[in-house]
C-alpha cells in the first residue's frame, strides 16, 4: 500500500473562507502533514491571505504533481487573469477561478495523479458557466465519473446521514422520489458503509418524507407507496434496513444511535439534525464514485470572510476522512 497519499485541495471561492480554512488547517493541525497535500489555487490568493491575516506560512510552488513534497504546503498554480480579491463579496471572476481549480483537480483525480480530492466551498451561482451547469459539486463529480447516481453522505464519527435528493427545490421533492431511486440510494449507502467505512452488516434507518412519516396515509401516501416497498426490496437483497421513521422523533429521541447510518429523503431533513449533532465538525463525502471526494460541511461564509473568524476543524476532518477511506479501499 502507498504510504504517501496525495490529496488535491481546491481553493473554492477566493472571496469566501475557503483559502483561510485551508491555510489554518495546515498551520493548526500538523498531523495532516504526513500526507502530500496539493492546493489548486492561484499564487496571488495564497499570498493575499497570508499577508491579510498575518499567517506564518511558506509554500512550495509546483508545476507537476511529481514535485509535490510531503509535509509542505504545495501550491499548483491556477491562472488568476488579474482577478481582484474582495473578501465577503461574490463575483463572477472568483467563481470562474474556483471552477478552474476544480476542473484541474478533478482531471488529476480521474487520471489518478492524486489519490483523493477535498473541495473548498464554492458559490453555486458565480461558478456557473458553459461547462459547469450543476446545482453543486456533488452533481459535478457524479457527472465527470460518468455515473448516473451517487450519494451525498454526511459523516462525523459514528453519525452518518445520506440524502435521497440533493440540491432541488422543496416543491419538487415529492415528484423526485420513487421506489427505484430510494432502493438505489439504500444500496449505495450499504456498499459505502461496507467498503469505505469497513462496517460489517451495517444497520440502516430510513426516514419518511411526511410529518409523522405519513401517519399511515393520513398525511401523505409516499411512505406506503414508495418508501416501504423500497425498504422491503432492500431486505430481500439482504440489506439490514428499518423504517420509515418520523424525522423529528427519530433524531430528537436519539434513535439514530442504534444505526450505522440514516437515509433521509431530502437535504434539510438530513442536514439540519446532522449539523446540529456534529456541531459543524462533519464532512460531506460523495459515495458511489470510483475516486474519493470529500469537503467540509460548510459554505463560503461570506459574512466572516477575511476576518480570521473561521474554524478549520471541518476541513481538517475532510482531509482525515479522505485518507481513512483511501486506506479502507486499499
Amino acid at each position: 500500500m502507498k504510504n504517501n497519499i496525495k490529496i488535491g485541495i481546491t481553493i473554492g471561492d477566493a472571496n469566501g473562507i475557503g483559502p483561510e480554512v485551508i491555510i489554518k488547517t495546515f498551520l493548526e493541525y500538523k498531523e495532516i502533514r504526513n500526507t502530500t497535500l496539493i492546493i489548486y489555487s492561484s499564487i496571488e490568493i495564497i499570498q493575499y491571505y497570508i499577508e491579510l491575516l498575518k499567517f506564518k506560512l511558506t509554500f512550495n510552488i509546483i508545476n507537476s504533481i511529481d514535485y509535490a513534497i510531503m509535509g509542505e504546503f504545495n501550491v499548483f498554480p491556477i491562472s488568476n487573469n488579474n482577478f481582484k480579491i474582495t473578501p465577503g463579496l461574490p463575483s463572477k471572476e472568483s467563481g470562474q477561478l474556483a471552477y478552474q481549480a476544480l476542473y484541474k483537480a478533478s482531471e488529476d483525480v480521474v487520471l489518478k495523479k492524486i489519490d483523493a480530492i477535498v473541495t473548498g466551498p464554492i458559490d453555486k451561482n458565480t461558478i456557473q458557466n458553459a461547462k459547469f451547469s450543476f446545482s453543486g459539486q456533488t452533481e459535478f463529480f457524479t457527472n465527470i465519473a460518468n455515473k448516473n447516481n451517487s450519494l451525498m453522505l454526511m459523516a462525523r464519527d459514528k453519525l452518518k446521514v445520506g440524502i435521497v435528493t440533493n440540491h432541488i427545490p422543496v416543491k419538487k421533492i415529492s415528484n423526485s422520489i420513487n421506489s427505484e431511486k430510494i432502493l438505489n440510494k439504500i444500496s449505495l449507502l450499504n456498499d459505502s458503509l461496507n467498503g469505505d467505512f469497513k462496517i460489517n452488516k451495517p444497520k440502516i434507518a430510513v426516514i419518511g418524507l411526511n410529518p409523522h412519516s405519513g401517519d399511515n396515509g393520513l398525511i401523505g401516501h409516499e411512505e406506503n407507496q414508495l418508501i416501504k416497498p423500497a425498504i422491503n426490496e432492500s431486505k430481500r437483497q439482504k440489506i439490514h434496513t428499518e423504517g420509515p421513521f418520523p424525522a423529528d422523533g427519530f433524531f430528537s429521541s436519539g434513535s439514530y444511535k442504534n444505526y450505522d447510518a440514516v437515509l433521509a429523503m431530502y437535504h434539510d431533513q438530513g442536514l439540519i439534525p446532522f449539523k446540529m449533532l456534529s456541531q459543524n465538525q462533519g464532512v460531506n463525502f460523495t459515495a458511489g464514485l470510483p475516486f474519493i471526494r470529500t469537503s467540509p460541511d460548510h459554505g463560503t461564509a461570506y459574512d466572516i470572510a477575511g476576518k480570521n473568524l473561521s474554524n478549520a476543524i471541518s476541513f481538517k476532518n475532510a482531509i482525515e476522512l479522505a485518507k481513512h477511506i483511501f486506506v479502507n479501499r486499499k
